[in-house]
């Protein structure tokens, strides 16, 4: 079985190691974006004498070809790889392109369901895996595992149980491609939803229409890569990474500080007579107790935007 990975994030790292511990990887390919995650992967690819191959979007229909005609892998396993794979592609390999999806399907469809799911308040989650087709997240569906999202999982703490969970699909899916035992389930497409990117206004709170879960959903959908859920206060942003609940029958406009030191910490008034505590903040500054937002001038009884 000769196996090439397609993939982008660090979700696929633990399953990416497991596989070229088999010896069945014959190349490994990533988009054109310099990160860490590609620092790391293109030294482990050299380390272990793999091909490891940057495409580029503009040329990579034509680049895809060649790189399947050259290393004539019988399955490509994708991992959050941004590209659509072109239609003429997929059959190549003799076992096609199977992707790992980081969200049920078909209800969360998209490219960027996690932020979603925390944004809502989701209590599960879980990852598809299923073949490739002409539509996106649309293939047969090979295996899946649900997880559960527990109050306090940010998007950090998910993406890297995803990865875990990830690798012990890779394990059961090349057992079964290697016994040729796979198992294909038709997706109910009339159950589909498409979770995209959200927009730069979709990482702010707004603190007339959210209630406090909502607020802590956003605020966990954000961390960390957003830096926390963005908060409008005399024309600054800055951002809450962490905060929970308190429901004290809060007679208050939504968006009221109702304390800003160490002994209550930062508290915010939402709707329905809810606050959060906003245990953690970043700014330009750093990283710190909410409280400590008081040393920029916040106070009790300013309201945000």
């Amino acid at each position: 079985m000769r196996v090439a990975v397609l993939c982008s994030g660090r979700v696929a790292i633990p399953a990416l190691e497991y596989l070229m511990n088999t010896g069945l990887v014959v190349a490994v390919g990533m988009p054109e974006k310099i990160s860490e995650t590609q620092t790391l992967i293109s030294r482990r690819c050299r380390q272990a004498d793999l091909p490891f191959r940057v495409f580029q979007k503009k040329d990579f229909n034509e680049t895809i070809l060649t790189w399947l005609q050259v290393y004539q892998p019988d399955v490509v396993l994708v991992k959050t790889f941004p590209f659509l794979i072109p239609s003429h592609v997929l059959t190549i390999p003799k076992h096609g392109f199977i992707n790992f999806h980081y969200a049920p399907l078909p209800v969360w469809r998209g490219a960027n369901p996690l932020f979603w799911m925390l944004r809502n308040g989701e209590k599960e989650g879980g990852i598809t895996v299923h073949e490739m087709n002409a539509d996106y997240d649309a293939g047969d569906i090979l295996l899946e595992r649900t997880i559960p999202i527990g109050h306090n999982i940010n998007f950090g703490i998910l993406y890297t149980q995803l990865a875990h969970a990830g690798l012990q699909l890779t394990i059961q899916l090349m057992d079964r491609l290697l016994a040729g035992r796979l198992q294909r389930k038709k997706q109910d497409h009339s159950k589909a939803k498409w979770y995209g990117h959200p927009k730069p206004d979709d990482l702010f709170i707004n603190w007339q229409t959210m209630e406090a879960e909502e607020v802590t959903g956003l605020v966990r959908a954000c961390n960390p890569w957003n830096k926390g859920a963005a908060v409008k206060w005399k024309n600054w942003t800055f951002g809450i990474t962490h905060a929970s609940v308190i429901d004290s029958h809060i007679v208050a406009d939504p968006g009221t500080i109702l304390s800003a030191d160490t002994t209550s910490g930062l508290m915010i008034a939402c709707k329905n007579g809810k606050a959060i505590i906003a245990e953690v903040v970043y700014c330009e500054e750093g990283y710190f107790p909410g409280y400590c937002m008081s040393a920029f001038g916040l106070k009790k009884n300013d309201r945000l935007a």
